[in-house]
């Protein structure tokens, strides 16, 4: 684009000279020699133009004329280069250049094939090349020799996108070259949330956690430290997007302590409950926090629709008439609805609330104290008496709390477009009376959000490129049924490209020029934000994903390049501007003369 913006000025410019010299010519008095004056105008405009234009010429030169040539990357080794003799060395690395003096830099690899066409293998030394670099290459022959794989990071995960109350797990793998262990930390705001120490030298797989105590975004820090060397200091942006209240429906058929005391604990943590209590036959107690006061006398499809979860022990679910049980298997099914069920003496007669689980008592009658094991955390809760029944969970389901023996204590499934939540745990109380909040809480947050009915996600741009990094290109990718109006990225208009095969699939591409988070917005939706790493993180992450990228690339390329017989390959040569500057001397200074010798 900038080329041609270029041709059109030089164009416009020589133009107007040229019309301004003629109309002096045509104006002097003199008309003696006015033909020639006018030709020697018109060749030294012609020349200047020629001077500023990159004009070229196509040319037919055998593609397997030439030599072999090498390309240095990251990661090269000195000694694979002196082992063959390579007659010419390219990089596009400046600290290559600085390495070795001998190669020849250049600003793109473009560059090679437009003023090498006729090189017959590039041999490509180090980490390689990324995706988009190797499309700039697709018209000469590659070789590739992957080096070692560099140690530290090889694999790492974690959600980007979390809600409020979610924990954040990183999992990874290490490769240590130290002497020493190597000790992992996650960061946040400069504290330190979770670590784990490593063997020295050593392939280890590792799993960090915590959970954001603010929302919005954030970028945590994971560290790797040997002794006092910092080895590599990465970053995690993270969104943590802010939960609206849920709202919950308890049914109990007579109060009880489980219930009062998760009751307070909901209303202290900002949820929304309405509590239906069965006092006799005919009467029913109605409690409300933190929600507008409802009848809670007859479930409807309009009452519960207007809750995320139900929580009710199984013999008051059980007791539920044919109305009330039909509507809420209806709001689950097709609503997405959640149910807790806590299991209790109702037995395992046939329910819809209990398919796919049983809860099976163990040989011991009296109750067992116990530390349990919840879903993502590392970290042993208190012990807690807990009755000796169990889940026998059957067919889908997601096991949630186990014991010490692995006795599964409460399970998930999905039930339509909602959640089951079945649980033996009914004495959790125990925890707040004993001052262990913090498992307490955990526990229910957990049963809860499994549970909780999902709102429809807000589609949003995605980010498509593994590692965006600064000044290299970066996909985004949307799903829309419509086209995404006025794109922008930072402020800048960008046009989105509609995928051939997936017609709801669109695609943009830009080049990010600041590190940091960047704001994506289109006219007709919610901003959406992506995280650019600088060039220098994620290092040996990096490497393996260009050694994997080069080896894929090469490996295709060689199946395209088995014919060894000589074919024509058109190539475009600069045409010298030397001539173009000896036409313009030559008619500028006739010019010169003829003016002096009238004059």
């Amino acid at each position: 684009m900038a080329a041609t913006h270029w041709n059109i000025t030089v164009i416009i410019i020589c133009v107007v000279v040229l019309l301004l010299t003629l109309w002096q010519e045509y104006r002097r008095t003199n008309r003696s020699r006015l033909g020639w004056r006018v030709l020697a105008i018109l060749l030294a405009v012609t020349a200047l133009a020629c001077i500023a234009l990159p004009l070229t010429y196509s040319s037919q030169r055998k593609a397997t004329d030439g030599s072999d040539a090498v390309l240095l990357t990251e990661g090269y080794s000195a000694d694979s280069i002196s082992n063959h003799h390579y007659p010419v060395i390219f990089t596009t690395d400046k600290n290559i250049k600085k390495q070795y003096p001998k190669a020849t830099w250049v600003s793109s690899l473009s560059d090679i094939i437009y003023h090498h066409p006729a090189i017959k293998q590039l041999h490509i030394l180090g980490y390689g090349l990324n995706e988009y670099e190797l499309q700039q290459l697709t018209t000469i022959p590659l070789s590739y020799q992957a080096p070692v794989t560099p140690a530290g990071l090889q694999r790492l995960s974690w959600p980007e996108n979390l809600k409020a109350g979610e924990a954040l797990q990183v999992q990874g793998h290490y490769q240590s070259a130290a002497d020493k262990p190597v000790k992992v930390l996650l960061k946040g705001l400069n504290t330190g949330l979770d670590s784990i120490t490593l063997p020295a030298h050593a392939s280890t797989d590792f799993e960090l956690s915590a959970i954001p105590k603010n929302t919005g975004r954030a970028v945590y820090s994971l560290l790797t430290l040997s002794g006092n060397d910092t080895l590599a200091h990465e970053s995690l942006p993270v969104q943590v997007e802010a939960v609206k209240p849920i709202k919950l429906l308890m049914l109990t058929s007579s109060p009880d302590f489980e219930t009062r005391f998760l009751k307070n604990w909901l209303s202290e943590n900002g949820y929304s409950v309405a509590v239906r209590s069965v006092i006799s036959k005919d009467k029913i107690s109605q409690d409300y926090v933190n929600i507008d006061k409802l009848s809670l006398e007859h479930l409807t499809p309009a009452l519960l629709s207007k809750f995320d979860v139900v929580l009710g022990d199984l013999s008051t679910l059980k007791a539920l008439n044919a109305s009330e049980s039909g509507a809420l298997k209806q709001e689950v099914l097709q609503k997405g609805l959640g149910v807790i069920v806590r299991a209790d003496s109702a037995g395992n007669a046939a329910s819809w609330l209990q398919t796919g689980f049983q809860a099976n008592a163990a040989t011991a009658k009296a109750q067992l104290n116990e530390v349990l094991t919840l879903q993502n955390q590392k970290a042993k809760t208190a012990r807690l008496l807990i009755d000796p029944s169990y889940v026998s969970a059957q067919g889908n389901t997601q096991n949630l709390v186990y014991d010490s023996q692995n006795h599964v204590l409460a399970a998930t499934a999905l039930t339509g477009s909602g959640q089951r939540v079945f649980t033996t745990l009914n004495h959790t109380f125990a925890w707040l009376m004993a001052g262990n909040n913090k498992d307490y809480a955990a526990l229910w947050s957990l049963l809860i959000g499994k549970a909780a009915r999902k709102l429809p996600s807000v589609p949003g741009w995605m980010v498509a490129s593994a590692l965006p990094m600064l000044n290299e290109p970066v996909q985004l990718q949307l799903q829309s049924a419509s086209t995404p109006a006025q794109v922008q990225v930072n402020g800048i208009h960008v046009a989105p490209v509609q995928n051939a095969s997936i017609p709801y699939l669109w695609t943009v591409n830009y080049w990010p020029t600041h590190a940091g988070w960047q704001q994506i917005n289109t006219s007709n939706g919610t901003p959406s934000w992506c995280y650019v790493y600088e060039n220098k993180r994620w290092n040996s992450l990096k490497a393996q994903q260009k050694i994997a990228i080069t080896q894929k690339s090469v490996a295709n390329s060689g199946k395209n390049a088995t014919v060894t017989k000589q074919i024509q390959q058109n190539t475009q040569i600069e045409l010298p501007k030397m001539y173009f500057y000896l036409l313009l001397l030559t008619t500028c200074t006739f010019l010169w003369i003829e003016r002096k010798l009238i004059a």
